[in-house]
């Protein structure tokens, strides 16, 4: 795709020029959304986010060159997972989901979600969500027994208060955005040891996505210190994730991150192949179940 067809079709994304690395056979996306108003928002939405959805992120998904991909249920619907379910039913065997329940969940509700190609719940405390502390420990040990892991959002402060009960979960466990730790000096907060102490355990993933969320700068470059320190130190344990379609910025009205740059970046501080192969395929792969057949 050149420029001037991306222009046209890329939505949610600012080109200011081609994407300039070649990503490893397929390599996964593994933190976007899609927004489809057929399936209302929670009634307690405030952010009313516009359509991003399958055809948008094909288009998106093109353009940057990856096969692989993982939606995650975004907090506009709550633990109704209908849109989740129908995008990955139109994706197809390339795309996995995390879903959103609560403690009331069935397991012919979690048997459902299996079956759409869901491998992971997500607690998001770094927005307005129906899921609380309170729930972690339960619902990951329900999901622990399915092979499934638990993804959690939250700010820095938030992780460091919840170190304890982090700690004690079972199964897998992915950390949404790096942690959120906060420039100018991310390694100093507490949560930068935390993230170690819990990579330790061999059941930390870590997604290196949003990055923009705590960056001062369009590139992102004053994030290359911490972004490195988890690709060279905690390298079978980290994953790649654009957050398309940036919902953050667009209910702040700020302007679309470069996602050609940022993933270049991204690319160049992996510093080899096989670490950027560790990123973008055989991590994902291990931890979303992705197989030789996925295409």
């Amino acid at each position: 795709m050149n420029i001037e067809k991306a222009v046209e079709e890329v939505k949610y994304s600012h080109l200011a020029s081609r994407p300039n690395v070649v990503l490893p056979a397929n390599s996964c996306d593994c933190h976007h959304h899609i927004f489809d108003r057929r399936f209302p928002y929670a009634p307690d939405d405030k952010r009313n986010l516009p359509d991003a959805t399958v055809s948008e992120y094909r288009a998106f998904k093109q353009w940057l060159g990856f096969m692989r991909h993982v939606l995650v249920q975004p907090s506009s619907y709550g633990a109704d997972n209908r849109c989740l379910i129908d995008a990955l039913k139109a994706f197809g065997p390339v795309a996995r989901g995390e879903a959103v329940v609560t403690d009331t969940v069935s397991d012919a509700e979690l048997d459902s979600l299996a079956q759409a190609g869901v491998t992971g719940i997500r607690f998001n405390f770094g927005a307005g969500s129906i899921t609380t502390p309170e729930m972690l420990m339960p619902l990951a040990s329900r999901v622990a027994e399915r092979g499934w892991h638990v993804q959690i959002h939250a700010t820095a402060d938030q992780l460091w208060a919840l170190r304890a009960l982090l700690k004690q979960i079972p199964g897998r466990l992915v950390i949404d955005h790096f942690f959120r730790l906060p420039q100018p000096e991310p390694m100093s907060h507490p949560a930068w040891k935390l993230a170690w102490d819990l990579i330790g355990t061999g059941r930390c993933w870590v997604k290196l996505s949003a990055l923009y969320h705590q960056s001062q700068r369009d590139d992102v470059s004053d994030m290359a210190g911490v972004i490195k320190g988890f690709l060279q130190e905690a390298t079978e344990r980290v994953v790649w994730g654009s957050d398309w379609p940036h919902p953050n910025l667009i209910s702040a009205n700020k302007k679309m991150p470069d996602d050609a740059l940022i993933l270049s970046n991204i690319f160049h501080w992996a510093s080899n192949e096989r670490v950027r192969h560790r990123l973008f395929v055989d991590n994902p792969s291990e931890l979303y179940g992705f197989n030789s057949s996925s295409s």
